[in-house]
């Protein structure tokens, strides 16, 4: 099985492509075809496309059961530790054809301005800033321990919500160890996960979400909805973690410790909803 990718394609080469496999959308093409068939068809794509740009998938007998080939494209297949993954582009050259972004040399307080206004956030005068902490990564079978939102006006903290979250489902992993929350402070301190929507809901009303990986804590809180039968709609949100891997090209990771140091934030316990006030960013 293949699937072949192609763009700014010459029409001949499009027809002969037509003549051994299935174009499903344009510019895809997708087909079975022999080892030997499959080389020859990409050693003519690459001599004909000219300008146009060339991705291949195909199945073959490896650890992931499948293999890359591309041509003039920026994404570009690499070798990590044995797999082949797709390269991104998102460094310079990538950043600098996107509107409103900076180019290399300026200041870690201007690109700290960037990040925290955000690309079409102008004239926004309010958010949510929303954390939780889990007892693990999965959506369905783990749950919310602890959930914390910041409402923001006018770049000033105008109210803030914290709880423990009873929900009858233990960590993964030692809490206290990790989080410093112990079964015994759920136990005195959290509420029931109904209590917990209404609170969340209510607190975020409206508002534009903001978050680190935001979309891991709105699943979370859709979940937590879906159980208890009510309906939460979270119309915006904006994700720090995608702003600062488009903004940031001089980092070794873009875990939240790894941000914050850099900017020279003191970012306390991580595995605190609400210690960390993510409306620093």
């Amino acid at each position: 099985m293949i699937v072949l990718c192609v763009t700014n394609c010459p029409p001949g080469l499009r027809g002969d492509l037509s003549k051994w496999l299935n174009e499903i959308n344009t510019g895809v093409y997708v087909g079975r075809l022999s080892t030997r068939v499959r080389e020859e068809l990409w050693d003519r794509v690459c001599v004909n496309i000219k300008n146009g740009q060339a991705t291949m998938v195909y199945s073959t007998n490896n650890e992931q059961g499948y293999a890359f080939l591309a041509h003039n494209t920026s994404w570009i297949p690499i070798d990590f530790e044995g797999i082949t993954l797709m390269q991104k582009p998102f460094m310079q050259m990538e950043l600098r054809e996107q509107d409103n972004l900076l180019p290399q040399g300026f200041s870690k307080a201007s690109k700290f301005e960037k990040i925290s206004h955000g690309k079409g956030s102008k004239g926004a005068s309010g958010y949510v800033v929303v954390d939780v902490e889990t007892t693990g990564l999965d959506y369905d079978k783990d749950r919310i321990v602890e959930a914390a939102l910041l409402k923001v006006r006018e770049s000033e903290i105008v109210e803030q919500f914290q709880c423990f979250i009873k929900s009858g489902v233990v960590f993964q992993v030692d809490p206290e160890r990790l989080t410093g929350i112990t079964h015994d402070i759920i136990e005195k301190q959290g509420i029931s996960e109904e209590a917990a929507f209404k609170k969340i809901s209510e607190f975020v009303g409206n508002d534009l979400v903001i978050g680190y990986d935001v979309q891991f804590h709105v699943n979370f809180i859709q979940k937590l909805a879906k159980r208890v039968k009510k309906d939460i709609v979270i119309k915006k949100t904006r994700d720090i973690l995608h702003m600062a891997r488009r903004e940031l090209d001089d980092l070794e990771n873009y875990r939240l410790e790894t941000v914050a140091e850099y900017f020279s934030l003191n970012a306390g316990n991580v595995h605190r909803a609400l210690i960390l006030h993510p409306a620093s960013f």
